[in-house]
């Protein structure tokens, strides 16, 4: 009967501290914050199994596993309480923040003399009738030092309700309930243990259970324990901006939806592998090459960008910013990912639109304009080829503006295949087409433009029509140093060819 009343009383209470423990810890296994926590509930259950303990086998062993077990998994809890609102209050993050650990001296070198008896007990005699307890000097500054830890976890607890944290309210009842009734079973226990009274001393590790019951509260309702962690979340998952930590070996260890997405993945592909399996496309030892140049050095990057194929086929360019930061003792790069592929094609169409010619899709008068300064900057000599598509209008007149615009097309197509992609092809608008060649391949192009010219082309309805093309050439520097005049006596060379072409009808 009182096994099972003692069961009751202490087992309970711990089996309840260990699942809690083991909660915690399994909802985040890496978060020193959770392994704290679960440490602190494993610790107070230990206090819980003590006393259960001592009180099956009273009064043997009594001393000692009240100084050893008890007073010492008490101890460890003063000291992970305190390392756990650290860690909450963000003091360890705090300029000097290390300074801090200092606080946890005290409460180790106590615990360090525990074994030295004389020190932790005046007096003790299990043989008598009523064994009398009289604590020694280094168990009463063993119990000063776990009430000071007690009023600076009161402390920070204060910080974070003035916070507005909803879930430290609870904390800080909890801890005062659990203060209240520790500190007065303590005292009773002392003053009355040669009384009828003397049970009470049984029941001042029950305190502790105020304060499980007032974290049990908070993790249910605000889950305090992960407020950051969740937040954090929160941005993470629902940022417009892809998100990314990856280590030294650019292996994926966190990754936003919209990242998996970007690359044409799910979320659990894409964790604890490399970036670049996903990375069509890219040069994959340079890539590694120069991001482990960046993460041993620390580089930040901005307004990078990097263009690849994804797994769905899919061109992609993103740009991304890149930093640092330590998150559970590893350095992780942190990176912000942005899919510009749609505003990148959106400016290099307009930039298309820009340079070249609707209809063609050669270069137009703009580029041309740019590409013989170029050339002409370079102090080298070349040609500049002016044709002229003959009887334009005719066509147009004749078989309508459609048939016009083909045979534009197909003029252009013969240029382009005769003048290859080494030297520029544009046209300046209506029937008006200008070539820049070298000089030594001009005279064999001409004659390949010549040779396709003769052959007839098909129309697009039936029927064929042969063209022609009048053509004049000018030569840098000898027939000009600027394009105005280079221009102009391939016009004019271009027009006695027109001309003499009418004369032949």
């Amino acid at each position: 009967m009182q096994i099972f009343f003692f069961s009751i009383m202490y087992l309970i209470p711990a089996i309840i501290f260990i699942f809690l423990a083991g909660m915690v810890y399994g909802h985040n296994r890496k978060c020193r914050k959770h392994i704290t926590c679960s440490l602190f509930f494993l610790s107070s259950s230990l206090w819980f199994f003590g006393v259960f303990t001592s009180s099956l086998i009273y009064p043997k062993y009594l001393d000692k596993i009240v100084v050893y077990w008890i007073n010492g998994s008490i101890a460890v809890s003063a000291l992970l309480s305190l390392h756990l609102f650290l860690i909450n209050a963000n003091m360890y993050k705090m300029k000097n923040g290390k300074l801090f650990k200092l606080l946890f001296i005290p409460g180790i070198v106590v615990i360090a003399t525990i074994p030295f008896d004389s020190w932790m007990l005046n007096e003790f005699d299990e043989t008598a009738l009523k064994p009398m307890f009289i604590p020694g000097p280094g168990l009463i500054l063993l119990w000063i030092v776990d009430f000071a830890y007690l009023i600076v976890n009161v402390f920070l607890t204060i910080k974070e309700m003035k916070k507005g944290n909803q879930a430290a309210v609870l904390w800080f009842k909890g801890m005062i309930l659990f203060f209240v009734w520790t500190l007065t079973m303590l005292v009773g226990s002392i003053l009355l243990q040669n009384t009828n009274l003397s049970f009470i001393t049984f029941l001042i590790p029950h305190g502790s259970l105020f304060w499980a019951y007032a974290i049990f509260l908070s993790m249910s309702k605000y889950d305090y324990l992960s407020s950051y962690e969740k937040r954090y979340n929160i941005l993470f998952q629902r940022s417009p901006l892809g998100i990314l930590l990856m280590d030294e070996d650019a292996v994926v260890h966190e990754a936003s939806p919209q990242v998996a997405n970007y690359l044409g993945v799910s979320n659990k592909e894409l964790i604890q592998n490399s970036i670049l399996s996903f990375l069509n496309g890219v040069d994959k030892e340079k890539f590694i090459k120069a991001h482990q140049t960046f993460f041993q050095n620390r580089i930040r990057l901005t307004d990078e960008e990097l263009s690849f194929v994804n797994i769905k086929g899919e061109e992609t360019i993103l740009s991304f910013d890149s930093d640092f930061i330590l998150l559970e003792g590893k350095t992780l790069q942190f990176v912000m990912v942005k899919d510009v592929t749609e505003a990148k094609n959106k400016v290099k169409h307009e930039y298309y639109l820009a340079y070249h010619d609707i209809l063609t899709g050669l270069s137009n008068r703009a580029a041309f304009e740019i590409k013989i300064q170029e050339l002409i900057s370079r102090k080298e000599m070349f040609d500049l080829v002016l044709l002229d598509l003959n009887k334009l209008k005719k066509i147009n007149d004749t078989l309508g503006h459609q048939a016009g615009d083909h045979a534009i097309r197909y003029l252009a197509t013969i240029l382009q295949e005769a003048a290859g992609a080494e030297h520029h092809t544009a046209r300046l608008g209506g029937d008006e087409f200008v070539l820049l060649l070298n000089i030594d391949k001009t005279e064999t192009i001409i004659k390949q433009i010549r040779k396709q010219l003769a052959i007839p082309m098909k129309r697009t309805g039936s029927g064929q029509m042969t063209l022609s093309a009048s053509i004049g050439v000018s030569r840098y520097p000898l027939d000009g140093e600027i394009m105005d005049e280079l221009y102009s006596v391939a016009d004019k060379r271009m027009y006695e060819e027109k001309h003499d072409v009418k004369l032949r009808g």
